[in-house]
């Protein structure tokens, strides 16, 4: 037994005699390379270990020598290869031996192991050294570049849409990689030239304004040959207008039926017209859609929703009132006084005779705007688009429509037009603005019809720290990378979410009221036990990223947003800082992530539509980036602040949240939305009660 022991002993000496043919040696700049932590095993990682300090002093020769011994090893590349026992590393041998032969000439070799580095992991660092490789073959000729880059887009030209948020596709391919995609001159994020006649493929997002627009894509290779497209889109915020021709309101009948007559028209054309949602009329996009339906009344007073839909998606909807029953019955007189003179209605209540009110009502109404939106006595709420509509009344037919002095292209020419078009909301730096609206109609006799007033918009801003999302900044982690470094990160990244003003940061000392030190350090440590840990704290979101070195000033950040309720992934946020030691530069990469999160989740005031129960219908739609299962709030408006001696409004009423919402799905007219808690006793949800999200 004692001379088995000693022959190995003798093998394991020879084995270490031959790992350390190579010694470490002291570079250009003074500093030793070749060098492991702790002793070198004569392992594969040890190998890898020795060649990559070989590769950062320069000595070109002793790293390829270190890096094919590590591959004979262990041939695949992984963020996280098992040594022994609980022990892992950052392994690249494939990626450093592929800069390696970069650095020597060895064009195809390099390649080589770069492509094999990436079928293994997808690494920043992979792609800048295999964009250098191709570029020296295309200069040096072993590459042939025949061809520009082939792009394309779902941008369809002359495309309609009826939002301000335009979101599109573009995929481009090219025989020798594509380095480069822009859309308006703004570089789209990729990670590397794609791969010879590989699609590149990207998701944009731009906000436009209602108009036409011309959006360019532009695609450069790495040979820098560039293409461009432009093609132009329509912003459409305006709805079709509907005309109706009969029945003229208000009507009285004795008949059990009534025909409905009018036309729907729209610059962009008509798809549809319904009526308490029956279709009744269809076309691919015509401008001007007419429509006939006839329609049973029953006794009293009747009313008919027509729904006209452009091919935008625009909706318009107009309500008719017909009343059957005897025309000369004082049923049928009071219901004419109602819709013609609502004034008298308070002077009957006051006790004068109703028949002496009726006087007159038989005559024709005079023409009018009737406005449905905004509500003149009501704040609006919402912060991105203000919805004007109602409808324009005449005794003979609508000739000319203008909001804020646009017309509105096509009419109908029927006595009743009804509109519908929203208002791109610029705010002010405190959310508040007012918007000056003016209506104008001119009839066929050349009278003019006009409303002119100013709309307080006032969306709901909170400022409290309960009524932000709260998200916790937990661990930054990396291999090879100083805990100083990952510690700054997180810091950094966390002061950012703070200072963004957008989220609620759960601090440490708010972590520590649910997690014990020993959790705590590991959650602000170790990624993955982050990932089971952030569940017990109360952050709706929380933040977890691996780190990355690059050469050796740079860093890589891989933050991971994870939602705490399910632990579903959200987003992945991403960031590169070239040179570490640059504060500024660290700090811009912090905030990057924290505006990636902001995107994520839009700030938006809004108001109840409609309640049914513990269910609710908010007046945000898909358009305006709010996400499924995003939370918001309830609120309500307090009493101001009023001096009691003299009346004065010392300050107005301060929103306060009475509940919390979470959204379901997306609906054609809002979002389904679900009551899950309520922060005051006795609160009743109610249509027109202010939303905001978290």
């Amino acid at each position: 037994m004692h001379k088995k022991f000693l022959t190995i002993v003798a093998l394991g000496a020879i084995i270490a005699g031959c790992a350390a043919e190579q010694e470490a040696r002291v570079g250009e700049d003074g500093k030793t390379y070749g060098t492991t932590e702790g002793t070198f095993r004569g392992r594969w990682w040890s190998y890898a270990e020795r060649g990559s300090s070989y590769l950062s002093g320069k000595m070109y020769a002793e790293a390829k020598k270190d890096l094919l011994k590590a591959l004979d090893g262990r041939s695949t590349d992984s963020w996280r290869a098992r040594t022994y026992g609980l022990h892992f590393v950052e392994y690249f041998p494939n990626r450093e031996l592929g800069v390696v032969e970069f650095h020597l000439g060895n064009l195809e070799a390099a390649e080589a192991a770069l492509k094999d580095s990436l079928e293994a992991v997808d690494t920043e660092r992979a792609h800048y050294y295999l964009d250098l490789v191709r570029r020296e073959q295309i200069a040096n000729g072993s590459i042939s570049d025949t061809t520009e880059p082939e792009l394309n887009t779902t941008l369809e030209p002359g495309r309609i849409l009826a939002s301000r948020e335009l979101d599109f596709e573009v995929d481009t391919t090219d025989d020798v990689g594509v380095a480069e995609l822009t859309v308006n001159g703004e570089e789209v994020y990729q990670r590397g030239a794609s791969e010879a006649n590989e699609k590149l493929a990207a998701k944009e997002e731009v906000i436009l304004n209602e108009g036409t627009h011309k959006i360019e894509v532009a695609a450069r290779d790495l040979s820098e040959k560039v293409v461009k497209k432009e093609v132009e889109v329509v912003v459409d915020l305006t709805g079709p207008t509907i005309g109706v021709f009969s029945p003229i309101e208000p009507t009285v009948t004795e008949h059990g039926t009534v025909v409905l007559e009018g036309a729907t028209v729209d610059k962009h054309g008509v798809v549809s017209v319904a009526v308490d949602q029956g279709l009744v009329a269809e076309s691919p996009g015509s401008k001007k859609l007419p429509f006939d339906t006839e329609l049973p009344l029953a006794a009293g007073e009747n009313t008919f929703v027509v729904a006209a839909r452009d091919v935008a998606g625009n909706e318009t909807r107009s309500a008719i009132k017909v009343f059957q029953g005897d025309p000369d019955s004082a049923e049928a007189k009071l219901w004419l006084l109602k819709q013609k003179y609502p004034e008298r209605m308070k002077l009957a209540s006051a006790g004068l005779p109703v028949m002496n009110l009726t006087f007159g009502v038989d005559e024709p109404a005079p023409g009018e705007i009737r406005l449905k939106s905004p509500q003149a006595d009501r704040p609006y709420r919402h912060n991105r688009t203000l919805r004007v509509s109602g409808e324009v009344v005449t005794q003979t037919k609508v000739t000319s429509l203008k909001i804020n002095g646009e017309p509105f292209d096509e009419l109908t020419g029927a006595p009743k037009e009804s509109f519908n078009r929203r208002l791109p909301i610029d705010a002010t730096d405190d959310g508040n603005t007012q918007v000056a609206v003016n209506i104008e109609a001119t009839d066929e006799n050349g009278k003019v019809y006009t409303q002119d007033f100013n709309v307080d918009v006032r969306p709901v801003e909170l400022n409290t720290k309960e009524s932000r999302m709260p998200v916790a900044v937990l661990a930054f982690a990396g291999s090879n990378v100083d805990t100083s470094v990952t510690d700054y990160l997180r810091l950094t990244t966390e002061a950012q979410v703070l200072s963004e003003g957008r989220f609620r940061v759960v601090d440490r000392t708010r972590l520590q009221d649910v997690l014990t030190e020993q959790q705590l350090a590991a959650a602000l440590a170790d990624p993955d036990e982050a990932l089971t840990l952030g569940k017990l704290t109360n952050a709706y979101v929380f933040i977890v990223a691996d780190v990355f070195t690059h050469d050796q000033a740079g860093l890589e950040i891989k933050a991971r947003a994870i939602d705490a309720e399910t632990s579903d992934l959200i987003a992945t946020l991403d960031a590169f800082v070239d040179d570490k030691e640059d504060r500024a530069k660290v700090e811009a990469a912090c905030r990057g992530l924290a505006l990636q999160l902001a995107e994520r989740y839009p700030r938006l005031s809004g108001e109840i539509r409609s309640v049914r129960g513990e269910s609710v219908l908010v007046d945000w739609t898909k358009e305006d980036g709010v996400q499924e299962g995003a939370y918001f709030l309830f609120v309500q408006e307090q009493e101001p602040w009023v001096d009691e001696d003299t009346g004065e409004v010392l300050e107005p009423g301060e929103f306060v949240p009475v509940g919390r919402g979470k959204v379901l799905s997306f609906l054609s007219s809002g979002v389904k939305a679900q009551k899950v808690d309520s922060g005051e006793e006795g609160v009743t949800l109610e249509k027109g009660m202010p939303a905001i999200t978290m």
